[in-house]
């Protein structure tokens, strides 16, 4: 790994250089005009139909990523088979036809994401707006190169024709690392809306008489697991009052300081313009929905509601009202105690497992056996959660597809920590993270998901308690259960 620290510094000096070249600035506004912002103006209203058709507006999806992976896949399809044929590997006439074959059906899918390229480009600004437009001429230059090539092949130049393939692959390549920078690190043709659930119910938030028709005005509501305030841009159109997310979903604009137009929301930056009763773009570059609330009068005071979109996994109180505490299986023990009790006792064990690890002398053996039994201990932990009390607080907590990442992590951690020489300082760091990941996974059930897992009512706790302790005596006891799992440590142990 630190042999390919330089290299990766290299490539990102060369892209910080890239962002930093304002010298790009003049030719890219040049290019913007001449191609593209003039072009659809003369044309109207038919461009921008194409122009939203090339965005993605009606896919609800960039186009432009969509398009790409046609030359990326066919392109490199071709240079596999060329390498085989220069290798003597594959000489078969029919693999050349194929490989030239690839090589145009790339070219035509170039064309197109090129298309679909541009029509996203032209609303990018500053840094994005260079690195965009190297990223063009990379992929340009790519299919240049690829036409040459097919010219080549079709004149029986095939060791040319390679060459020239080979070079414009090469390109691609440079391009589509600029094209992931632009999107995993600038982030731009991701969804920039504030995503919040909030809020569940309905507050006031704001006197209808403080509206004017068509004129957008914010209001913040409290996010308290992301402790911030989220915007919604109230808009009073036609005795109506409609309330969407203020943050645009294209790259973050302010909606609040927009305008109506037809009936729908502009954004002031990039005009994506949304339809008020929707959220949903009428016109790009965006091609995300924004955020919707339902809006409610209450003695002249405009109330709000985050309307939940589909797949999320939000409980709100509408949800816990309707819901009734599921009755249990059978009637469980009265000694019976609770889930999150049986739980929060598990925790306390695992913690007092690695408080002796870390007692014992390194070089002591019965550290490597305390070891173990804390890994089998964590299997049995991870088990009964995954398989009996997750989904059981699913309905009441939010927390459950966090836990599940959390498992991860310290599957993760247990399976590095497993390999080490228990009395080397490694084995000591590796120790501290993975108790370090136990007390924060045990620490938020605690004090969140084992909170919300209450609304299910006392007699359903019991009842999953119940579930719990006899799992986990079958898994302690049954010789199969601790076979397998002295196995799987085994192995962890040994690779």
């Amino acid at each position: 790994m630190d042999g390919a620290r330089p290299g990766r510094a290299g490539v990102e000096a060369a892209v910080a250089r890239i962002e930093a070249a304002r010298s790009l600035d003049g030719p890219s506004r040049a290019i913007e005009n001449a191609l593209l912002a003039r072009p659809a103006q003369i044309a109207g209203r038919p461009a921008r139909h194409v122009q939203d058709a090339l965005h993605g507006s009606w896919l609800g999806h960039p186009l432009h990523p969509a398009l790409v992976t046609i030359p990326i896949g066919t392109w490199t399809f071709a240079l596999g088979l060329d390498l085989l044929d220069a290798l003597g590997v594959l000489r078969a006439r029919s693999a050349a036809r194929a490989a030239d074959g690839a090589l145009k059906a790339g070219a035509a899918g170039a064309i197109a994401a090129a298309a679909a390229g541009l029509a996203d480009w032209q609303y990018t600004d500053g840094r994005d707006r260079r690195v965009g437009l190297v990223h063009a001429a990379a992929n340009g230059t790519a299919l240049a190169l690829t036409l040459g090539s097919i010219r080549l092949r079709a004149a029986g130049r095939r060791g040319e024709g390679r060459l020239a393939s080979a070079l414009g692959w090469a390109c691609m390549a440079f391009g589509g690392y600029l094209g992931g920078h632009l999107v995993y690190r600038r982030r731009v043709g991701v969804d920039h809306a504030d995503r919040s659930p909030e809020p569940r119910e309905f507050i006031p938030v704001m006197p209808i008489s403080a509206l004017q028709e068509d004129r957008p005005r914010r209001v913040e509501v409290w996010d308290p697991q992301a402790q911030q305030q989220v915007g919604v841009a109230l808009v009073l159109h036609r005795g109506r009052v409609h309330a969407l997310g203020a943050r645009c979903s294209h790259m973050g604009g302010p909606l609040d300081q927009g305008w109506v137009l037809e009936g729908r929301l502009v954004c002031p930056w990039h005009g994506s313009r949304f339809d008020l009763r929707t959220g949903c773009p009428a016109q790009g570059p965006s091609t995300a929905p924004q955020p919707r609330y339902a809006v409610r009068l209450r003695d002249g005071v405009v109330e709000l509601r985050r309307e939940q979109e589909p797949g999320d996994e939000v409980v709100t109180p509408g949800d816990l009202a309707q819901m009734a505490p599921a009755p249990p299986a059978g009637p469980p023990a009265q000694a019976a105690r609770k889930a999150d009790e049986v739980l929060t006792e598990h925790h306390m064990l695992l913690r007092r497992l690695f408080e002796r690890i870390q007692a014992l002398p390194r070089e002591d053996p019965a550290r490597r056996d305390l070891l173990r039994a804390l890994a089998s201990e964590l299997e049995i932990h991870e088990s009964i959660e995954d398989h009996i009390f997750y989904p059981a607080v699913r309905a009441v907590s939010e927390d459950v597809p966090v836990a599940h990442a959390e498992h991860r992590q310290l599957s993760d951690l247990l399976a590095a920590t497993l390999k080490l020489n228990t009395a080397t300082p490694a084995f000591e760091e590796h120790l501290r993270a993975l108790h370090a990941a136990v007390n924060h996974h045990a620490g938020s059930e605690e004090r969140s998901m084992f909170a919300h897992a209450q609304r299910l009512g006392e007699a359903r706790l019991r009842a999953l308690g119940e579930a719990l302790e006899r799992s986990l005596e079958e898994q302690r006891s049954s010789r199969a259960s601790r076979a397998f799992r002295a196995l799987k440590i085994s192995l962890l142990e040994g690779v």
